[in-house]
């Protein structure tokens, strides 16, 4: 079963993190298209019989995409027993209309907020959902000794030069798979890999080996098989290494991310 899904409704953020794992702060605008979500989301279930651990709404902040209710009937319906999460930074969460509230409701879309050293009313967030009979949880995070939130990044080696097999191994987000344009890409690193390409000129390659197409497969079997299985991108990874430090805002510095 493949326990986890990640689509991005929308690819920019509202709130731009150094060393962003999606590259949200290099992102251009950009809103999913309904019409591709379905298509999308429809051969992944007929691949996978409906079954589905959970299915994760996020970017980016998909709350910035407009019509986001619109695919919450669509994803339902494409599987019925899977847990849709909407992940959300929650800055404009208590913005929301009332029709938000009730579509999470109606189509069983819980909600999880990630925390950040920002100034948001949580408690009202957790009554407004209570309200509405909405399920909404709060990312946990780890705080230093000076009462900032810890963050850090895995780097990324330009040239290329890591053996993709050891670092596949010692990945700690391997198989988070993520659903773009057709494919099935095993970490979000990968799926979003375009907007650092773009931002600083660098050709972190990308090969048809590094990436499931969904409409060239034909079985659960063989999409689950892909997924546990590395890749040649992983090359680009130093995932031995972890550069620990505190969130604060990108200034979209290439050294943020390698």
């Amino acid at each position: 079963m493949l326990e986890k899904c990640d689509i991005h409704i929308t690819d920019h953020c509202n709130l731009n993190c150094r060393s962003c794992t999606h590259f949200a702060p290099l992102a251009p605008e950009f809103y999913l298209d309904i019409d591709v979500f379905e298509k999308d989301i429809n051969r992944l279930s007929e691949l996978t019989c409906q079954q589905l651990g959970k299915l994760f709404l996020l970017g980016g902040e998909p709350l910035l995409h407009k019509e986001l209710i619109d695919f919450f009937p669509i994803a339902r319906k494409a599987f019925p027993d899977t847990n849709i999460i909407i992940i959300t930074n929650g800055i404009i969460l208590l913005d929301q209309e009332p029709r938000f509230w009730k579509a999470c409701r109606r189509y069983d879309v819980h909600l999880w907020v990630s925390q950040y050293d920002l100034n948001l009313d949580f408690d009202a967030m957790s009554q407004r959902a209570k309200e509405y009979g909405v399920t909404l949880g709060f990312t946990s995070y780890t705080r230093t000794e000076n009462n900032e939130k810890y963050w850090g990044k895995w780097p990324l080696d330009p040239e290329g030069k890591q053996y993709y097999v050891d670092s596949f191994a010692h990945c700690t987000i391997r198989n988070c798979v993520a659903l773009k344009e057709g494919k099935l890409y095993t970490c979000c690193t990968l799926a979003n890999i375009d907007h650092f390409n773009r931002q600083f000129n660098t050709n972190l390659e990308m090969t048809e080996y590094d990436y499931i197409d969904l409409y060239k497969i034909d079985s659960h079997e063989a999409l689950l098989n892909a997924i546990v299985k590395p890749i040649p991108f992983c090359r680009y990874c130093r995932t031995r290494e972890f550069d620990a430090g505190t969130w604060s805002p990108s200034k979209k510095d290439i050294n943020e991310w390698i």
